[in-house]
């Protein structure tokens, strides 16, 4: 709300940053704290269930208060932003329980596993790097290359926005039952996507189909990747999580440079080519982990045992 009571950059700067910091550390800290909330055996679905408001607030709160900017003037979206934040915070205070974090069981991972968790980091940052290279440009290739106009470009974010709630939602479902499947389907998906810009984009149908592939792909790869960080993390889950929140900010900013850098040499095109390799290393990757998993749990599996041992999900889908 300071941001929309003065007029000097520095000062809008320095509460950009504020903001920036108080959001990092608010996802870091929500996860866990919401996880410990429930069941061991629902963690899944509580992420889902969080990543469904996050997903819906980003593509609600971006056009919204965009429109309410125009409308009125540019303090405006600050002092309702402000003013939202306010009855959540008193919730907070008032109902969320007191438990001392060390009680919950969602501080530490349930499989710790230092090889795994540095696996689920790389395919965050592989993929968000790829998906922002070309994505950065969405509008420009969609204009460019498939030939719609501006006015139809809104309509086809706001396609690739609700698509993505839906697909979250969904995925979020399946987090518990299917936890590989529900990372390894929408890396592939992501994959597809880009690489079918780069080759038929240039048709409007194939477009919007790739459009909704990439929709349906980015958001779900994210939380799947929170899920898992939290299931292999080696240490505390605040810290898993930070981590791989880390790795999707570094990958967007590296994947909007990395396309700015490429744009003129291999044009709007190339840079979803470019997009679409680097997801498909993040999914090699990821196959090849399961891979060398599933023959991991064979051997364990084959080898005599004198006493039961935990079961690791991960390890049987």
């Amino acid at each position: 709300m300071v941001a929309a009571v003065v007029s000097s950059y520095w000062v809008l700067l320095v509460c950009r940053l504020v903001t920036a910091v108080a959001q990092a550390l608010f996802w870091a800290v929500m996860g866990p704290v919401a996880v410990g909330l429930f069941p061991p055996h629902v963690r899944g679905r509580v992420i889902g269930a969080l990543s469904v408001g996050g997903s819906a607030a980003l593509v609600l709160g971006v056009p919204g208060g965009t429109w309410l900017g125009q409308h009125t003037s540019w303090q405006v979206p600050f002092l309702v932003v402000g003013a939202l934040a306010i009855p959540p915070l008193v919730l907070i205070l008032t109902a969320l329980p007191s438990t001392p974090p060390e009680e919950s069981h969602a501080v530490r991972g349930v499989a710790p596993d230092t090889r795994r968790f540095a696996v689920v980091l790389a395919v965050t940052g592989l993929t968000v790097t790829g998906v922002f290279a070309g994505y950065t440009y969405i509008s420009k290739f969609l204009v460019d290359e498939s030939g719609f106009t501006e006015s139809r470009v809104s309509t086809l974010l706001l396609v690739l926005g609700v698509t993505g709630i839906v697909s979250v939602t969904v995925y979020g479902r399946l987090l518990d039952r299917f936890p590989r499947a529900t990372l390894t389907i929408p890396v592939t998906t992501q994959a597809v996507g880009l690489l079918g810009l780069y080759a038929a984009g240039g048709s409007k149908t194939v477009a919007v189909i790739m459009m909704v592939l990439l929709g349906a792909s980015l958001g779900p790869v994210f939380m799947a990747t929170q899920s898992q960080v939290m299931h292999f993390a080696p240490g505390r889950t605040e810290t898993a999580i930070a981590a791989n929140g880390a790795a999707f900010n570094t990958g967007v900013a590296a994947g909007a440079l990395a396309g700015g850098l490429l744009l003129p040499v291999i044009g709007v095109r190339g840079t979803f080519l470019v997009g679409g390799l680097m997801t498909v290393a993040a999914l090699a990757l990821l196959l090849e982990e399961q891979f060398l998993s599933v023959g991991r749990t064979k051997a364990w599996s084959d080898a005599p045992r004198t006493a039961p041992a935990d079961e690791d999900v991960y390890s049987e889908r």
